[in-house]
Parts: structure tokens; C-alpha cells; sequence
């Protein structure tokens, strides 16, 4: 009788520390969720950062131009465009 208690405490520890809803399972599912919590919190802030560039590339005629002067290397008629390249083996 005691043998079978005993037996049955330990696989009652054992299961609450390693089975599928044990303890350890419990710790790495919320390391999973901060983890979660961390990237969607960086998405939203990429995301409000993109919504205000699209804004001010709707109402800003300044930004339309910034964009195409720095994005695509276009320049106004009669403008000169130099293009700095770095040299052998600088980043």
C-alpha cells in the first residue's frame, strides 16, 4: 500500500513537472507568448511608422520628390546627378 502511494506521488510529480500541461510546459508557453506580445507590439510600431509615410507622401508634394531623388536617383531637367560609390572593400 505504501509502495503504490508512493509510486502514485511520483508520477503525479512527475506528470505536473513534464507532462503537456505540466509546469515546464507552462513556463515555455509564456516565454512563447512575451515573445509574441514583443514582436506584434514591433509590428504595430512599424506599422503606425508606414501609415504616417504613406500620409505624408499623399499630402506632401516635398516628400513625393525626396523619395524619387533619394529612392530612384531621379533628378529635374537641367539638375546634375553625382553618385558616390564606395570603394573596394568598404561596406
Amino acid at each position: 500500500m505504501a509502495l503504490s502511494s508512493v509510486l502514485l506521488l511520483i508520477a503525479l510529480v512527475v506528470g505536473s513537472m513534464f507532462g503537456d500541461r505540466g509546469i515546464l510546459h507552462l513556463i515555455t508557453q509564456r516565454q512563447r507568448a512575451d515573445a509574441l506580445r514583443l514582436e506584434v507590439e514591433a509590428l504595430r510600431d512599424e506599422n503606425l511608422w508606414l501609415y504616417s509615410q504613406i500620409r505624408e507622401l499623399r499630402t506632401d508634394p516635398r516628400a513625393v520628390e525626396r523619395l524619387a531623388r533619394e529612392e530612384l536617383g531621379l533628378a529635374r531637367p537641367g539638375e546634375t546627378v553625382f553618385l558616390l560609390r564606395e570603394g573596394p572593400g568598404k561596406p
